[in-house]
């Protein structure tokens, strides 16, 4: 009884300590983006004010539907890989007491389902600022079009 209390622990610490991190380095990441704006224009630098902004708000990231797809296929790959247990250990082997794992295993394939829908809702990247271009373009032409 004591064990699973503490792999139970275990596992809801691990969640919580990968929450906590990652919502760490994204505020630190938002500070120093900051502060490297609040430095540009305390050395009077002259700045195009579209840059500064984009430096203030990066643009979202491009790859988060697609990271949600794979991660969403991978998670229905595990559930039907536990029905293939399941049922293997039930037919080939004759051990019935594992049968229990076929909600379980559904349980984990409409999870992979929903990841995989939801990333038709996530935000998009938006490459083109129909005034001033994309943030690569001006960094790598040192100026606008």
């Amino acid at each position: 009884m004591h064990g699973d209390l503490a792999v139970f622990a275990t596992f809801w610490g691990f969640i919580a300590a990968c929450v906590f991190i990652s919502a760490w380095k994204r505020k630190k990441l938002e500070t120093l983006r900051h502060e490297t704006a609040r430095l540009l224009i305390e050395k009077n630098l002259a700045i195009d004010p579209a840059v500064l902004a984009k430096l203030i708000n990066p643009r979202l990231n491009s790859q988060g539907p697609k990271m949600m797809k794979l991660f969403g296929s991978i998670v229905i790959a595990v559930g039907v890989g536990m029905w293939l247990m399941c049922l293997w250990f039930v037919f080939a082997v004759g051990d019935g007491s594992v049968l229990g794992l076929g909600g379980p295993a559904t349980l984990v394939m409409a999870i992979g389902a929903g990841i995989i829908f939801a990333s038709r809702f996530a935000p998009r990247h938006l490459d083109e600022d129909t005034e001033t271009g994309t943030f690569s373009e001006i960094h790598k032409n040192g100026s606008e079009r």
